[in-house]
């Protein structure tokens, strides 16, 4: 009887580690399928850039980082001519700015959230992006001149970009 005892145990300690592998590959796979469901929340499918909801979870604190250390904040709102340039358009805006500016597709536009870069900076920015082939308009806008929230410099660049669409220029500050 002790050997079948022994026989047994060992059949069960070997289905247990079995099952232990098994276990530890799951919430591997688990995990990978969490990190996936995190960047589709957080990303535009089409252009990969974070998209509209997470533009406005990472805005709110550089504007209030701006406001509290009075610092220099642009928001710049770039539309391809063409839908099939919203991709290219993205590319060429990733690229052109630093790591620690944001780049998100917001409805049919790319746009920038350029902190420690007062208007000036912004409209070089949008200029050079303007001048690597894809055809595109945009608007720049500066806070706190242009507004004091996300909405208010939004809505202030949309302005500028439809102006500038409007009076045949590639891009237009607010006013």
């Amino acid at each position: 009887m002790p050997d079948l005892a022994r026989r047994e145990h060992a059949r069960l300690e070997q289905q247990v580690r079995a099952l232990t592998e098994k276990l530890v590959q799951v919430r591997g796979e688990l995990c990978r399928a969490e990190e996936r469901i995190a960047a589709l929340t957080l990303t535009d499918d089409e252009t990969g850039l974070y998209n509209a909801r997470a533009f406005q979870e990472r805005a709110l604190p550089e504007l209030e980082r701006a406001s509290r250390h009075r610092r220099d904040l642009s928001l710049v709102v770039i539309e391809p001519e063409q839908p099939s340039g919203l991709r290219p358009l993205a590319d060429l805006a990733r690229a052109q700015v630093r790591a620690s500016d944001i780049v998100a597709r917001v409805e049919a536009a790319i746009v920038l959230l350029l902190p420690e870069t007062a208007l000036p900076g912004a409209l070089v920015i949008a200029e050079r992006i303007c001048r690597r082939g894809v055809r595109v308009t945009a608007g720049c806008a500066g806070w706190p001149g242009h507004g004091r929230g996300v909405a208010e410099l939004l809505g202030a660049a949309r302005s500028a970009l439809a102006a500038a669409r409007a009076g045949g220029h590639r891009v237009r500050s607010a006013t």
